[in-house]
């Protein structure tokens, strides 16, 4: 299952947990089984919602993220699956 990419600015994208602490961008797609998928979609990582990398432990750990106006930490394998087009500087 993936989620729907309509209506969406194209552009390069890149997974979560590529991102730096302060950058901000759109989701543009969830990647993953139905389970997985479902659940960050239920979380609010739906595509179209605006998303800021707000915390990174480093290579290990999870991250912190405000999704829409939600601060909220995921772990690394759930953040890879959430593809991020970042605002242009």
């Amino acid at each position: 299952m993936q989620s729907s990419l309509r209506d969406l600015p194209s552009g390069p994208v890149l997974p979560l947990d590529r991102m730096r602490a302060g950058e901000t961008g759109t989701i543009a797609k969830v990647c993953g089984g139905d389970g997985i998928v479902r659940r960050l979609l239920e979380m609010g990582f739906a595509p179209g919602a605006p998303v800021r990398l707000v915390s990174d432990t480093g290579s290990a750990g999870p991250v912190i993220v405000r999704v829409g106006e939600t601060r909220i930490g995921i772990g690394r394998g759930m953040a890879r699956r959430v593809m991020v087009r970042p605002a242009l500087s």
